[in-house]
């Protein structure tokens, strides 16, 4: 084990106040990292403001911890030049070879010891060099493979046009999908699993966390809010638990593939105006609801169509592979598309 001051040179950022600043757009000004924090925290940048006159900013790849605040401690390796509020260090690795992803365990490292520290009471403004890590990163640290965003907004398809409203025709719910609702239960029973747990929540595609639980639904479905965030529609690629705030949609036609499902998740939304935390979206109006979609020749809808539009989309390629498993021995003969 050392110290942080033997693997790194601290130092104490440029003390800047981002409102005296002139604030501008991200391609045209420098990252301001302020004592943003948290893993939503956006590597800690609070903005993007004109470069100052003989002030030059750090360079990137430099790791900023946050020393007060109550995000202390968040550390992130920047991945563009920035300026820096106060009490924000700037640690520079004394060997200038050290990996980005060595760069990223120590910032792992320093978050660890959080719990050390408090806001306005014991800050880590003049402790930091002290705190004990690991002299040598373990063996995994190098084998990681850090996600890039190459490719990221390409497209899994040639660009397909909406074809127009006239050949759209609108459709129950119920013609199409069978409705469903979820399961309440108590809290005591909810333990920590690794079935995905679906609520009425609009973030992170309805998933709150992971039960210990069997799932009550496939994938291949779209999960609804009928509460909270009512009429936020996912579709969901893998078994799950749906709670009782949640409507889930079984396509008649058998489970949906990804792009089929996030198509007709797009036009559900449109309906959520209609509905409150006042007015819920009961399973009685949600299978009466009618939802425009395009329709083939024999008046169904035109999933195929459906599938080429989405699969045309910038970032479709980043699309995860399409359901196979969930598909019964009957379906086997109907061709998932490659993504």
């Amino acid at each position: 084990m050392t110290t942080l001051g033997d693997l790194f040179s601290v130092a104490y950022g440029n003390k800047l106040d981002m409102n005296k600043m002139v604030r501008t757009e991200r391609l045209e000004g420098v990252a301001f990292v302020g004592r943003v924090g948290g893993l939503n925290g956006r590597s800690g940048v609070a903005g993007y403001v004109e470069p100052l006159s003989g002030i030059d900013p750090y360079p990137a790849g430099l790791i900023t911890v946050a020393l007060g605040g109550s995000r202390l401690l968040s550390s992130y390796v920047q991945q563009l030049p920035f300026y820096t509020a106060q009490n924000v260090a700037v640690l520079t690795p004394q060997d200038p070879s050290m990996t980005l992803n060595e760069r990223l365990y120590y910032a792992m490292c320093i978050r660890a010891n959080a719990f050390r520290y408090s806001a306005f009471g014991r800050e880590a403004n003049r402790t930091l060099g002290t705190l004990v890590v690991p002299d040598v990163p373990p063996d995994w640290v190098a084998a990681i493979q850090i996600p890039t965003h190459d490719g990221l907004a390409s497209p899994a398809g040639p660009a397909i046009e909406l074809s127009p409203a006239t050949s759209w025709r609108s459709f129950n719910v119920s013609d199409i999908f069978e409705v469903a609702s979820g399961k309440y239960v108590p809290a005591a029973q909810k333990l920590p699993g690794s079935t995905p747990q679906v609520t009425s929540s609009a973030k992170s595609n309805g998933v709150s966390r992971y039960l210990d639980l069997e799932p009550n639904f496939p994938g291949g479905t779209i999960s609804v809010a009928r509460n909270g965030s009512v009429g936020t529609a996912f579709f969901q690629p893998r078994p799950y638990f749906a709670t009782d705030d949640v409507r889930v949609w079984k396509a008649k036609k058998g489970p949906l593939f990804e792009t089929e499902g996030l198509f007709v998740c797009a036009v559900t939304m449109l309906e959520k105006f209609r509905y409150s935390y006042g007015r819920k979206w009961s399973i009685p109006h949600m299978r009466n609801t009618e939802i425009r979609l395009p329709a083939d020749s024999s008046g169904q809808p035109d999933w195929s169509y459906m599938d080429s539009v989405m699969r045309g989309l910038p970032f479709s390629a980043a699309i995860a592979s399409p359901i196979v498993d969930v598909r019964s021995s009957e379906d086997e003969h109907q061709t998932a598309p490659t993504l």
